[in-house]
């Protein structure tokens, strides 16, 4: 759009005489052939016009001052043509006075403000009072009309906006693209053009200095079929804009943590890839995993978990480089990309680092919390080429940190890999094993030290796959218990020995103690005691034949936890017994607290008591704590006649083991029940099994 071109005059203050330019003689309608006068000018305003000119002059003759001034022109064609006059007095180089004014067509912003004061005052209330900033330009950008929003949107001071304000001084070039002054008028011409070509794009985002954002729309304002201005609006967006970047930083960042997520992280260490790819370096997948944290969460709450989690990741953050990615894969599972580590030793220094910073002491709320992290680290390219194998392969290294004990970093290897795949098939084959029924339970005696009288038995899950056939205990017991599908077999192991025990009644053999495991899982699991309760009723055994192990390092992890479900447990009238005493980290405050039958002795200190010393004198204090409490005390793992007699001479209760029996099927111990119960031995202890 073009800046309209003004027409010049001057006159002599002493001689009255009169200039004016071609432009000025085209705006008045008066051609080359009529004489400059006061007359001829006053001759082409409109006549409704015309004495307001002569006073505006006579004034200015008066007072010999400059001045401004409106009028109407009729045109040739009978249009009307609004022209504005401004005229100031200067001294020429000779001495003399005269007036220098310009004549502007003002036709377009005239017929704006006409046009608006046809519209109703209603009209232009509701529009005074909307949100929005409205304003009016003319075709020159020069403001005309404005709504009491306007000034606030712009963050200007009312007393900055007057009529004819050009447009490029209510919305200033952005910061970074500088500020042009006042004597610097090609910028002006130049932006001017800018904006107008913008307006003509309908709209567009400015940003003010105070860092609101501000959508600006402008539509061309047609009068008489030709563009006579802009009308624009002015909405800030600026919250809008905020709630953009929140979404998009939540769309990309875990939220409590802070940290990318797994959306983020993905797409970064895929960058990151591309990167090494390029520039031929390394880097290594560091995958983290908090030991414990799952106890620190269920004992303490969610809120205290959450809050150990954050500043696991400020630590985090602080510990690795700032162009490394740090992460939070889900729960307590973290994961650092460090880049550029092109060796292994690399990777191990940024390991050790982390493995120091996390397992320093953490405090919330009040509380000394302890929390260690296990490593596995996957490098590139030796351990993948893409980002799911690196993940992968990291994750499987980590979780072989765990099986060394925790607290510790490991490198992946294929061999790795391989029992990783292996120990994703058997949770498979688990999984189909507790829906098709492929368990069964099979029994090992125990007999009383004095006499050998057989006292009870032990329930033990046996597992034959249809396929690979018989799977140890050692093998699917501890992946039950990570994956928590201990929880169903343990309920399936409790129905199914209360079943069998009560069968044997059924069918004429003595009532017999029958014992049943539980994991430290199962015995937090909030419904434990209603599957005992459901488990005795289905099956009409008495409750006092139901005998609960529990390991010493289950009850200790959470001793006041523990007590209460104990107690609990122990108001159903089952009997409760310690597994594995001796391998924990008993206290006895809380072991004479505990509601407990029976203490188990494990079978490392029974495997070689006949000739060690140390185990002997073992044996003897527990036995010698137990009875103190009223528990009576029964070994496992009685291999031999020597181990027997020794067992029973530091007062054991009760014996267990191969000696007598190993774990049988249920027929066959029925068998060995009756045999055993027909024809007791001559002599105790006997001198085979």
């Amino acid at each position: 759009m073009e800046v309209a071109r003004l027409g010049g005059w001057e006159r002599d203050l002493e001689s009255g005489e009169l200039w004016w330019s071609e432009r000025a003689r085209e705006l008045l309608g008066i051609g080359p052939d009529v004489a400059p006068s006061r007359a001829a000018f006053l001759e082409r305003v409109h006549p409704d016009d015309r004495e307001h000119v002569r006073k505006v002059l006579a004034e200015a003759d008066r007072a010999g001052s400059g001045g401004e001034f409106g009028y109407r022109v009729l045109t040739h064609d009978g249009e009307t043509r609004y022209l504005h006059n401004r005229f100031h007095p200067e001294t020429d180089a000779n001495g003399r006075m005269r007036w220098v004014g310009t004549i502007q067509d003002v036709t377009g912003r005239e017929r704006i403000a006409r046009e608006l004061e046809r519209k109703s005052a209603y009209l232009l209330a509701i529009v005074n009072h909307l949100p929005q900033g409205i304003s009016v330009f003319d075709e020159t950008l020069h403001l005309q009309y404005w709504n009491a929003g306007f000034a606030d949107v712009l963050g200007l001071p009312p007393d900055v906006l007057r009529r004819d304000t050009p447009f490029d001084e209510l919305i200033r070039v952005p910061a970074q693209r500088g500020e042009y002054g006042p004597g610097d008028p090609a910028e002006h011409v130049r932006h001017r053009r800018e904006l107008a070509l913008r307006f003509q794009a309908h709209r567009f985002e400015r940003t003010r200095p105070n860092g609101r954002t501000h959508l600006v729309a402008g539509e061309p304002l047609f009068i008489d079929g030709k563009v006579a201005g802009f009308i624009t609006t002015y909405t800030d967006i600026t919250e809008r804009k905020h709630a953009e970047a929140e979404i998009e930083h939540l769309a990309h960042h875990d939220m409590l943590t802070g940290l990318a997520n797994r959306f983020a992280l993905d797409a970064r260490l895929q960058q990151s890839l591309a990167d090494a790819r390029r520039n031929g370096y390394g880097l290594a997948v560091l995958f983290l995993d908090l030991d414990r944290f799952k106890h620190i969460n269920d004992s303490l709450g969610h809120p205290v978990g959450d809050e150990l989690l954050k500043q696991v990741a400020e630590r985090l953050r602080a510990t690795v480089r700032e162009a490394d990615i740090v992460a939070r894969q889900g729960g307590d599972e973290f994961v650092v990309v460090a880049q550029g580590a092109g060796e292994g030793m690399d990777a191990a220094h940024v390991a050790e680092k982390i493995l120091a910073r996390l397992s320093t002491p953490y405090h919330v709320d009040g509380s000394e919390l302890h929390t260690t992290p296990s490593i596995g680290i996957a490098m590139f390219p030796e351990d993948g080429e893409d980002a799911a194998e690196l993940l992968r392969n990291a994750d499987t290294a980590m979780y072989h940190a765990k099986t060394l004990g925790r607290a510790n970093y490991q490198f992946y290897t294929e061999s790795m890999n391989r029992k990783a795949t292996e120990r994703l098939n058997l949770e498979r084959k688990l999984r189909q094993a507790l829906r098709h029924g492929e368990f069964e339970l099979w029994y090992q005696p125990q007999l009383s030290a004095a006499g050998g009288r057989i006292t009870g038995v032990e329930a033990l899950a046996r597992w034959h796959h249809p396929e690979d056939g018989p799977i140890p205990p050692a093998r699917f017991i501890p992946l039950a218990e990570e994956t928590g599908l201990i929880v169903p077999l343990g309920h399936w192991v409790l129905h199914e020995a209360c079943r069998q025990a009560r069968a044997w009644m059924d069918e004429g053999l003595a009532p017999l103690r029958i014992s049943v495991n539980l994991s430290a899982r199962q015995l937090m699991h909030a419904g434990l005691a209603d599957a005992i309760a459901e488990a005795l009723a289905d099956s009409r055994l008495p409750a006092g034949l139901l005998e609960l192990e529990i390991t010493e390092s289950a009850v200790m992890e959470r001793p006041d936890d523990a007590t209460e479900v104990l107690q609990g447990l122990k108001r159903l009238g089952v009997r409760l017994a310690i597994d594995d005493f001796g391998t924990g980290y008993s206290s006895l405050s809380y072991l004479k607290l505990f509601p407990l039958d029976h203490l188990k002795i494990d079978r490392s200190f029974v495997s070689d008591i006949e000739h060690d010393a140390n185990d002997a004198a073992i044996v003897a204090a527990a036995v010698s704590l137990a009875h103190s409490l009223g528990l009576s005390v029964i070994a496992e793992g009685v291999e031999s006649a020597e181990q027997v007699a020794r067992l029973a001479g530091l007062g054991c209760d009760e014996l267990q083991g191969y000696h007598f029996s190993r774990p049988l099927p249920a027929g066959l111990l029925v068998d060995w029940l009756r045999v055993r119960q027909d024809a007791a031995p001559r002599e105790w202890p006997p001198s085979g099994g």
